[in-house]
């Protein structure tokens, strides 16, 4: 069982319910821009799945079945609790590698690129990690089952959200035991002291036996983020620019030995004279562009509507003709990649959006031509009627807007 899928309301409560903690208390840790951001990884993350890129399912089953391994029965909670350690030491050996060899950072640091820490930056999830599936192989050579391996592997990332706050200080000596808040902060700081430290899912343990545990010191306040600051709110830029610059990297160096040893070396490593261009260490200062009130306010319902959507897809893929899956995929990632252009107050964010808003009006026409037959209904409601209709008052909204302010603001520095 995916117990991920089903958390996903409970995230979202508990993300309401930090961020109200956080007025109260006058310490409040989430910004919009921010916020939105990290969830439109979160829901990213989710979408991939419908492309349904199974390379990791066929090389594990080409190596269980050559090499003739033979799944045991989970009928006891014994091999549960045994298996649930077994992945957590597997996690923390790819977690460790994903800071260490570059071609697997490229995929973790879209985690890593909040400069805020609080429950969003937890649900701020990679679409590009094809690779880390080989730490869990042996775990399936064990004769471990799918569904066992699936059920422990998302109740650990399950247990992982809580401990994404500033709210909680320390646990005594739990700290020492679990990853807990406390802990963790001092993974995601970019710190002298704390960088690459406390790599654990559930049990810090495995960081205390191999060395890389550090205690959080509360005289020393944690800077969240990456060494080289994103500094966009693309969450396509988010995925993929640290792939860019290492094959850059890989292009530019001079021997064959670099250009392979680019991907399997420190995030912090290049070849020669390429080595200075990568030193540039973390901004203090956080990103934030200035953008209107209206654009942070179309933007963050603009967002909630397409994470539904998205949610339906998810849930109702199988139920759909490929072709359709795949375009309302292509839309919903336009989508977006358009909603970070508001947030950066892009002075073409307009204009996208009205090519989007348009181009889903002239889709609610063709579509019952293109897919003929097919129900677009759902409780009762025409779905085509209903695109209609928000696409209009999307239209008319951004038509009002434009009247009273004319030019919508642009930060330089966006």
């Amino acid at each position: 069982m995916n117990f991920v899928q089903l958390a996903i309301p409970f995230f979202i409560l508990a993300l309401l319910v930090e961020f109200c903690f956080g007025a109260l208390v006058k310490r409040q840790t989430y910004r919009l821009s921010d916020t939105v951001n990290s969830l439109q990884l979160g829901v990213l993350s989710r979408l991939v799945g419908i492309l349904r890129l199974s390379f990791s399912a066929v090389v594990i089953s080409w190596f269980v079945s050559k090499l003739g391994v033979e799944s045991w029965s989970p009928d006891h909670w014994i091999y549960w609790l045994l298996s649930f350690v077994a992945y957590d030491f597997c996690y923390y050996w790819k977690h460790r590698f994903g800071h260490e060899w570059r071609i697997m950072w490229a995929s973790h640091v879209a985690h890593h690129q909040s400069q805020d820490y609080n429950l969003s930056t937890a649900l701020r999830q990679t679409s590009t990690d094809y690779i880390g599936f080989v730490f869990y192989l042996p775990l399936y050579l064990l004769g471990m089952p799918v569904e066992v391996v699936i059920s422990v592997g998302s109740l650990n990332l399950v247990y992982q959200f809580w401990v994404h706050t500033e709210h909680v200080k320390t646990l005594g000596v739990l700290d020492y035991i679990l990853v807990t808040p406390a802990n963790h902060r001092v993974h995601h700081a970019v710190n002298h002291g704390y960088l690459d430290k406390n790599y654990g899912g559930v049990f810090i343990l495995w960081d205390r036996l191999f060395a890389t545990f550090v205690m959080e010191d509360q005289a020393k306040e944690c800077i969240y983020g990456i060494r080289h600051p994103l500094n966009s709110w693309n969450p396509l830029w988010a995925n993929f620019h640290v792939w860019l610059d290492t094959a850059y990297i890989c292009f530019q160096a001079n021997t064959s030995r670099d250009k392979f040893l680019v991907w399997f070396r420190s995030p912090a490593w290049a070849p020669g004279s390429l080595s200075a261009k990568v030193e540039r260490q973390s901004d203090s200062e956080k990103y934030q562009p200035a953008v209107s009130f209206f654009n942070k306010a179309y933007t963050f319902i603009q967002f909630w509507i397409v994470t539904g959507v998205a949610l339906m897809l998810q849930a109702g893929q199988n139920m759909l003709p490929r072709s359709l899956v795949l375009t309302v995929f292509v839309a919903l990632l336009g989508s977006i990649l358009i909603q970070g252009y508001w947030l950066e107050a892009r002075r073409y964010a307009y204009l996208f959006e009205w090519i989007r808003l348009i181009s889903l009006l002239f889709c609610s026409v063709i579509v019952p031509f293109l897919w003929p037959g097919l129900a677009f209904e759902l409780a009762s409601f025409d779905v085509l009627e209903l695109l209609r209709v928000f696409c209009v008052i999307c239209l008319a909204v951004l038509s009002v807007n434009h009247l009273l302010i004319r030019e919508p603001k642009y930060s330089p520095g966006a």
